[in-house]
């Protein structure tokens, strides 16, 4: 027994020479082999670790204590950042770097925002403003200039929506800060209104068009009953009696808006045409003034 841990110690005395061996020396820190090496695994799999800590995080604290899922995705953002950011520091802390040295980090970053990477601490800097007061939510269904889809994920840099033609958008974080947004379904209301216009010809028995188009509307699939679609009587046009009909769609028991109010005019369609009701067009009536009279010819 004696002999095998003389021949252990040994073996690991070469060993352990090797991995306090100082490799250079930089602004009055060591470096050494082992230290090194270690450190340098613990940030290979920096991200590994703040993955795993985010999984124990989540089942342990976020999931039993969180229920709304916007909240839960924004406290497992958090922790995965705040977990990579310990991991960090653990392997500088290995290496023997004090953590002063943020201190030139952080004027060495400030430095590059002033040569053109404010954009990327611009979009950081929205991404957590979105997190925290949440204006929009994974699930929401927003529009952004000609962009429109549901929100699929909030990064710390940008966020994906995915549209109606399953297409993915990577829309920069400080875009949602700096335009308009429409968001459909904001506090949780997935409920909205839309509306199909047309005019019919002067002379058309108004009321007839008005039952009409109630009976289309209460009987299309994936217009809600309640609130009751309405038929409003718009104006006098130039050429035409201007109408709308007001409906209400839940957003998450249909395709889309656009689907909807197809679907009403295919039958708008249908419905008059069968109740012999003229669709308007634009006529113009032409006044032609001469001096004397025209000349007309017959050409056999």
């Amino acid at each position: 027994m004696f002999d095998q841990l003389t021949r252990l110690n040994e073996f690991l005395y070469p060993v352990a020479l090797l991995w306090k061996h100082k490799l250079f020396r930089v602004a009055g820190i060591d470096f050494h082999l082992g230290s090194l090496i270690l450190a340098l695994l613990i940030l290979l799999f920096a991200n590994r670790i703040s993955r795993l800590a985010v999984k124990i995080i989540n089942r342990r604290l976020i999931l039993p204590f969180v229920e709304e899922k916007a909240s839960q995705t924004t406290y497992q953002t958090f922790a995965f950042y705040g977990s990579l950011g310990g991991v960090v520091t653990l392997a500088l802390t290995i290496m023997g770097i004090p953590l002063t040295v943020f201190t030139v980090f952080g004027g060495a970053l400030a430095i590059g925002v002033g040569f053109g990477s404010q954009n990327i601490v611009n979009n950081f800097i929205s991404g957590v403003i979105l997190l925290v007061e949440q204006p929009i939510k994974v699930g929401d269904v927003v529009e952004l200039d000609s962009i429109s889809g549901t929100i699929l994920s909030i990064g710390t840099r940008s966020t994906k929506i995915k549209n109606v033609d399953n297409k993915i958008f990577v829309v920069p974080n400080s875009f949602f800060l700096e335009k308009s947004v429409l968001n459909w379904t904001y506090e949780s209301s997935t409920t909205v209104r839309t509306m199909v216009s047309f005019g019919v010809a002067y002379g058309s028995d108004v009321k007839q068009v008005e039952n009409l188009c109630m009976h289309i509307m209460l009987n299309t699939e994936g217009i809600d009953q309640t609130p009751l679609p309405q038929v409003h009587f718009e104006n006098f046009g130039d050429n035409n009696l201007n109408f709308e009909m007001i409906f209400w769609c839940n957003l998450n028991k249909v395709a889309s808006l656009a689907q909807v109010r197809s679907d009403v005019r295919f039958k708008v369609d249908q419905q008059f045409r069968e109740s012999k009701i003229e669709m308007a067009f634009p006529q113009r009536d032409m006044n032609l003034k001469i001096s004397r009279a025209l000349e007309v010819k017959l050409l056999s």
